[in-house]
């Protein structure tokens, strides 16, 4: 899948999307729009001030390229060559349908811009930041680093070969771990931001066809954000057996919650839970919610699920993504590191106070995510109050967990902007 086709599709989504905003009328007379709010873009700097230059570097394989780029609300083609039109990120509301519920919906509101302005590198050709994709793609089957400043991507690489034989770019999906559960967790924030759920409320059960023991009644979908929820961790048994996490999660309820309740355990049925509830309220599959509600709203294409198995434009996973198929919103997602940082560079407030540790992991330099399973590691990084943010991906084990590639790119990427702070000392 090549950075071209992807992104004119989007570009058409994104076309698509605002005369729907304008018209008013994207909806089918049995169903319900539901507005999600989606924070203005940046203003962009003065394009004859030098000193506001950002430079968009691209790496494929082992060639790489770096082309000036002033920074603006739309985002760079990661491919020099492209003539793809680039993406305009809309500065309203998206549209997500959804079926008939009782909740109603909430008046449509436009979020202010993000706080602080986006960094100005400190190396504005990110030496640092390609030293460490060198690592990353170094004994690898595809690797993937992207970094977005501001809403615009300002440096993309990619290496590897795609299934379909195409070489590998910013733009490729691949399998990302548990950073799925940021994407479910975004998709959580961006239902509580419309009125469709409560995150202080109790899970609704009932709702998710599920029947638990009595204790679990008053457990909120807080808890289960912040791993406090008293799930068992279960850890290996989500890579055996068959079927989906809606097979397998009743049985992790069936006696009251662990006593370790309202203390952070990490466990993948708190992330499989919230993906089942995505998958309620908008009443379609996890991945299709998901572009609607994160992936839509900033024009990309996004993300799919491996229920579907592998596509031709993805890297392969080695192991098979069969063995995924339990995790749900907690490990199943594959998406491009483009995508990712696009997505998250655009977090709302309401997202942002949904997003909080210890759901979310911290350190020095912001919050995020990391994903480790056999075969791919992932991280993703908010640095700057969120006006920063980089993803990275591999599709191998040169990389024990997705914290070591955490611990790699994200001092990297602060000193090419001119704020290392060392080391990153990661909680939980």
């Amino acid at each position: 899948m090549n950075t071209t086709s992807r992104r004119g599709r989007s570009g058409a989504l994104v076309q698509l999307a605002v005369l729907c905003v304008a018209a008013a009328a994207c909806g089918s007379p049995g169903t319900r729009s539901v507005d999600v709010p989606i924070a203005d873009p940046i203003a962009a700097p003065a394009a004859t001030d030098p000193g506001n230059d950002l430079t968009a570097v691209t790496t494929s394989g082992d060639v790489a390229t770096t082309t000036s780029a002033s920074a603006s609300t739309t985002a760079p083609s990661t491919t020099p060559s492209s003539t793809t039109p680039p993406i305009i990120v809309p500065a309203s509301t998206s549209t997500v349908e959804l079926p008939p519920t009782t909740v109603a919906a909430p008046p449509t509101s436009t979020l202010p811009p993000p706080a602080f302005p986006p960094r100005q590198p400190a190396d504005p050709f990110f030496g640092s930041t390609v030293n460490a994709f060198g690592r990353l793609a170094r004994d690898n089957a595809g690797a993937s680093l992207t970094v977005v400043s501001g809403g615009n991507i300002v440096y993309s690489a990619g290496s590897g070969t795609t299934i379909g034989g195409d070489e590998a770019t910013g733009d490729t999906p691949m399998v990302v771990a548990s950073v799925s559960k940021l994407i479910t967790a975004i998709g959580i924030a961006r239902l509580h931001a419309a009125g469709v759920i409560d995150v202080a409320a109790p899970v609704p059960w009932a709702d998710l066809g599920l029947t638990p023991h009595p204790a679990w009644g008053d457990v909120t979908i807080r808890e289960v954000l912040d791993h406090r929820s008293g799930l068992a961790k279960a850890r290996t048994s989500w890579f055996t057996g068959q079927g989906t996490c809606r097979d397998y999660v009743p049985s992790l309820v069936t006696s009251a919650p662990n006593s370790h309740r309202g203390t952070w355990v990490y466990s993948n049925g708190n992330y499989c839970l919230l993906g089942l509830l995505i998958e309620q309220r908008t009443g379609l599959p996890l991945d299709r919610a998901l572009q609607q509600l994160v992936f839509d709203p900033v024009g990309v294409q996004g993300v799919h699920s491996t229920y579907d198995g592998l596509l031709p434009g993805d890297i392969d996973y080695r192991l098979g993504v069969e063995r995924l198929s339990r995790l749900g919103g907690a490990g199943t997602l594959i998406v491009s590191t483009d995508d990712l940082a696009l997505a998250v560079g655009r977090l709302t407030p309401v997202d942002l106070a949904v997003l909080q540790p210890p759901g979310m992991f911290d350190d020095q330099y912001g919050i995020g995510h990391t994903g480790t399973i056999d075969g791919a590691k992932a991280c993703v990084w908010l640095l700057d109050g969120g006006t920063t943010v980089v993803a990275a991906t591999i599709a191998g084990d040169s990389f024990s967990t997705g914290g070591g590639i955490c611990d790699l790119v994200v001092p990297a990427v602060a000193t090419d902007l001119g704020n290392d702070q060392g080391r990153p000392n990661r909680t939980p």
